[in-house]
């Protein structure tokens, strides 16, 4: 199998619309000038797509760029395999979590074994958001793993996220990527949709902005004891909560009702925090272990992104398991 750096990823190139919409899309080339040709013809389809209906409000630029990374990034899959072109998109310093160790992801993927030719990896960027700095967001989308050889061709289904950061040439590259296998097709809304974000943090550091890894911190002390008390005052209203094997569980109040019936966690540990250099977005992962009562531990990793509301307050977009 793909290793866990991503599990399975998978998106589907977009169609350009009709003539009448040539020239918004010519307005679209122009903000992105200067930019490689593989981010602006990605761009713009991306852009093609909101003009369809998808999507009212022109996004960032930053995040029309962070997009066509992505799907320059599932193009070269489909084109060369996944093991290549995770290579390529992978930062250097980007982190994996393969058989049950944190290491550097680009490491981790180089040494697992080539992927069959007629795999198939294919995924879709349909939701995320890019803080307002520009150089740091996350992406996520379902993904589809088909090979003609197993199932009878039918694909098997996930659900990634993942985290990119701009580099120092400019280009944006993933730093973490995590994905989960689902039961059926993850549902999302057509195209792609930017995050809801009605409460972005746009104000200056003081004492009532605590450093994300306080805020991280503060989850794991109370998952320890009870998932829902624990998660309750950290949920943003559009939360996505990805566990194997499930489909995404969102929405704050869907997440809470749905942590009510799982145990609590017996060990959750930060290893690291990044934020943005706005302030209003950032990500953690970290390692954890839960156990039914009678059931064997289960160890893994956890990777969450956070988004800072106007009060200052950090709050969860997203909470990922990845177990070992």
């Amino acid at each position: 199998g793909t290793p866990q750096v991503r599990i399975l990823s998978g998106r589907h190139p977009v169609t350009l619309p009709a003539a009448s919409q040539r020239l918004y899309i010519a307005s679209m080339s122009r903000r992105l000038r200067g930019s490689p040709a593989w981010i602006v013809l990605a761009a713009v389809a991306a852009a093609a797509g909101r003009l369809l209906g998808q999507q009212q409000e022109p996004l960032p630029q930053a995040l029309d760029q962070m997009i066509a990374a992505e799907r320059a990034f599932a193009a070269k899959a489909r084109e060369v395999g996944w093991k290549e072109a995770f290579l390529e998109f992978f930062a250097d310093d980007a982190i994996g979590f393969d058989k049950g160790q944190a290491g550097l992801a680009r490491q981790q993927i180089a040494a697992n074994p080539d992927p069959p030719k007629d795999q198939q990896l294919l995924w879709e960027p349909r939701l995320g958001d890019i803080a307002a700095s520009g150089e740091l967001g996350y992406l996520t989308g379902p993904v589809q793993n088909i090979l003609p050889s197993r199932d009878g061709g039918r694909p098997r289904h996930s659900n990634y996220a993942s985290v990119w950061k701009r580099q120092k040439d400019g280009s944006f590259k993933v730093v973490v990527d995590v994905g989960i296998p689902t039961p059926s097709a993850p549902p999302f809304a057509a195209g792609f949709t930017r995050a809801p974000y009605a409460s972005r943090f746009t104000g200056d550091y003081d004492d009532t902005t605590p450093p994300l890894a306080t805020a991280d911190g503060l989850v794991n002390a109370g998952v320890r004891a009870n998932q829902v008390k624990g998660y309750r005052q950290h949920l943003a209203p559009y939360a996505r909560f990805h566990r194997p094997n499930q489909l995404p569980v969102v929405g704050d109040r869907q997440v809470l009702q749905w942590l009510a019936s799982q145990p609590a966690f017996s060990t959750a540990d930060s290893r690291y925090s990044e934020a943005a250099r706005s302030g209003d977005l950032g990500y953690t992962w970290g390692t954890y272990t839960t156990a039914a009562r009678g059931a064997k531990p289960r160890l893994g990793f956890y990777v969450r992104v956070w988004v800072r509301e106007r009060n200052g307050q950090w709050k969860l977009a997203m909470d990922v398991l990845q177990p070992q």
